[in-house]
């Protein structure tokens, strides 16, 4: 099967008088030996899966190519190339020489989704992105919405379902793979979630830190909500004047926040407020150096993870799809293909593919 349909061909078949195996000697010329799917019938039908439904690749392949498979062949083929890529990721040299050559600072990402599975149920799915990504214009703090950082000159992505320990401990050994054995050249974003930042510590130590403003300032929004009302105009400025403090002054800006707040004559007002604000204190407290964001809006670096809460949108959307369920087994081979087919490591894992 081929990429412009079935082809049907005839060769001759050749065997030594000696006793040796014999083969159809024209088939590794014509990139079909020991396959009934050309290459890139195959890397089609891997694009497709990593985006939609095996059953929907099918119909999509024969209404797009002529190419008749089953969807229980696409599935087949299509985790056989997941375990290939799941290796693949391991080894991988040709993206670790583009990832040295390639322009930029490293960044690190990680986050979790979550993945259904017959054996466990709903189960972790860590994940985490390295990219590099060249510096953008010095921006000022009040003007952090007009920031514009340069698209990522690389970037590659792996996940697998596994413990915290176990998923940081392969952070260094790739990160040395490609060419990155000093920590400290490396900034670190993610969301509050604890497992990340105490993994970040134990792995990633020196690194540079940074909490995810968009995620930070939904903290500031709910405390405001709490004071304030939900959907009131005085919520709506108290949050805009927080977020502001917080990109100019980062834990000192919070601080002074809460002051605010609590300068109220009436004592039980400041009791109900400081219910709230004390959790917002006990948040931000766990983060207070990881803040620093007029610094970073200055230097023209980035302030958010967008770069995982995009790959694991994109994960989740594949595998979370209505009524999926995965064999466990299966979910690692799914992860790699996605991750792969996103990244550069596409073209460098079918360049080398049988």
């Amino acid at each position: 099967m081929s990429a412009v349909g079935a082809v049907v061909f005839m060769r001759r078949y050749w065997k030594c008088t000696c006793g040796s195996d014999g083969s159809y000697a024209a088939d590794e010329l014509l990139g079909v030996a020991g396959q009934r799917y050309t290459k890139t019938v195959q890397k089609h039908c891997c694009r497709l899966a990593a985006e939609t439904s095996f059953a929907s690749t099918s119909k999509l392949l024969h209404d797009l190519l002529g190419a008749d498979l089953c969807p229980e062949t696409v599935r087949t083929m299509v985790e056989g190339h997941g375990k290939g890529m799941a290796r693949f990721q391991a080894e991988d040299t040709a993206s670790a020489q583009a990832f040295q050559q390639a322009a930029g600072a490293v960044e690190f990402t990680t986050d979790a989704g979550k993945v259904h599975t017959r054996e466990q149920g709903w189960k972790d799915l860590k994940i985490a992105v390295i990219s590099k990504r060249e510096a953008g214009e010095a921006t000022t703090p009040d003007q952090w919405k007009a920031q514009r950082l340069p698209a990522a000159t690389i970037v590659l992505a792996f996940a697998r379902i596994a413990t915290a320990k176990e998923f940081r401990k392969s952070w260094r050994p790739r990160l040395r793979r490609l060419g990155v054995p000093c920590l400290a050249s490396v900034h670190a974003l993610a969301d509050g979630a604890s497992w990340i930042w105490k993994a970040v510590q134990r792995a990633l130590t020196g690194c540079v830190q940074t909490l995810d403003f968009f995620h930070a300032c939904q903290h500031l929004s709910k405390c405001s909500e709490r004071i304030f009302g939900e959907g009131t105009s005085a919520a709506r400025t108290a949050y805009e004047h927080s977020r502001s403090l917080l990109a100019r002054q980062g834990w000192i800006g919070v601080c002074q926040w809460v002051g605010e707040l609590l300068d109220v004559a009436d004592d039980a007002e400041r009791e109900r407020r400081r219910k709230a604000t004390d959790r917002l204190l006990g948040y931000f407290a766990k983060h207070s150096q990881r803040l620093n964001y007029a610094e970073h809006l200055q230097a023209g670096r980035a302030i958010g993870s967008g770069q995982v809460e995009g790959e694991a949108k994109t994960l989740g959307l594949r595998l979370k799809r209505r009524g999926a369920r995965w064999n466990k087994i299966n979910v690692q081979p799914m992860a790699s293909l996605v991750c792969v087919h996103h990244t550069c490591q596409w073209d460098a894992y079918w360049a080398l593919a049988a």
